[in-house]
């Protein structure tokens, strides 16, 4: 019988567990693999957070708010996604971006926003470091930036078009086309020129800086 005490995402490690350890010869080997690294992992990850993150904040003491000002199941909401996004991030700079969401959080109470703070929360952790750095460059620039003229070594033109295709569908760019070509090769979302909205500009101040 299944603990009730587990949560869903200890049940769903449950089932992938039992699932991989069916795969013939080497399932019960590459779940011992997966599982047995998986959790120490996951718990030096909240620790190294944590451990960063106190050196960073008490150099900024008079800039926390006070906890009365925090709604506190609210923040309690918060405090439990973003330990559940920290553990599973594998990437030093997305962890970084998460610092930075907490620091903000703490100078800037949950109370009466907590939808805006979770979007940001959320959207922070499936933004790509490509998507990332994408806002800051645009956000560098004072005048509207056109997608042709963005490029990044490794990166294929189309993986930008991408990014700044789902950047905007969260809210933080727009955009605008200066010209239209015709033709069956024409792409015109090259000639589109993007720039940050003031959404974006806040949740650049809040996550990323």
């Amino acid at each position: 019988m299944t603990d009730p005490k587990l949560t869903i995402a200890d049940k769903r490690d449950l089932v992938i567990q039992a699932s991989m350890e069916l795969v013939p010869y080497v399932g019960g080997p590459l779940a011992t693999l997966y599982f047995g690294s998986k959790q120490e992992k996951r718990f030096k990850r909240i620790e190294s957070f944590y451990e960063e993150i106190a050196q960073e904040i008490s150099h900024m003491k008079d800039s926390i708010s006070s906890l009365d000002n925090q709604d506190p199941d609210q923040l309690e909401a918060i405090i439990e996604s973003l330990h559940e996004k920290i553990e599973a991030e594998p990437t030093k700079e997305k962890r970084s971006f998460f610092k930075n969401y907490l620091k903000s959080t703490l100078k800037h109470p949950v109370s009466g926003n907590f939808d805006e703070r979770k979007y940001f929360l959320e959207t922070l952790a499936n933004l790509t470091l490509l998507e990332c750095e994408l806002l800051m460059l645009i956000k560098s620039h004072s005048s509207a930036l056109q997608v042709r003229a963005i490029q990044k070594p490794g990166i294929d033109t189309y993986a930008v078009v991408g990014s700044i295709g789902r950047l905007k569908t969260y809210g933080f760019l727009s955009a605008v086309t200066s010209s239209i070509s015709l033709g069956g090769n024409a792409d015109n979302s090259l000639n589109e020129s993007v720039s940050i909205t003031t959404f974006g500009n806040k949740f650049i101040q809040f996550c990323l800086e």
